[in-house]
């Protein structure tokens, strides 16, 4: 099943209310580094966020069968072994 991830939701330059969904310590550069580490099939699109829809960011789509913020509170347990 595709899950749909936001860039913003790991921009730690912005609030929760803006979408933000990881601490403020999070290494939002390795983001990608992170997805590949975990061995995901996914696929990036440039998109406007709905909150910020002047704004276009990167929109990915992850094959995951978990729930969506499964995925992110796996996503976010993974920093230690890439760092």
């Amino acid at each position: 099943m595709k899950r749909t991830l936001w860039e913003t939701y790991f921009d730690t330059s912005i609030t929760r209310k803006m979408g933000r969904r990881v601490k403020k310590n999070f290494p939002s550069h390795k983001l990608f580094e992170i997805i590949n580490s975990m061995n995901l099939n996914y696929t990036v699109y440039e998109a406007r966020y709905p909150r910020v829809p002047r704004k276009i960011v990167k929109k990915i789509e992850v094959e995951w069968e978990g729930s969506k913020e499964g995925l992110i509170k796996k996503i976010e347990s993974s920093v230690s072994s890439v760092s």
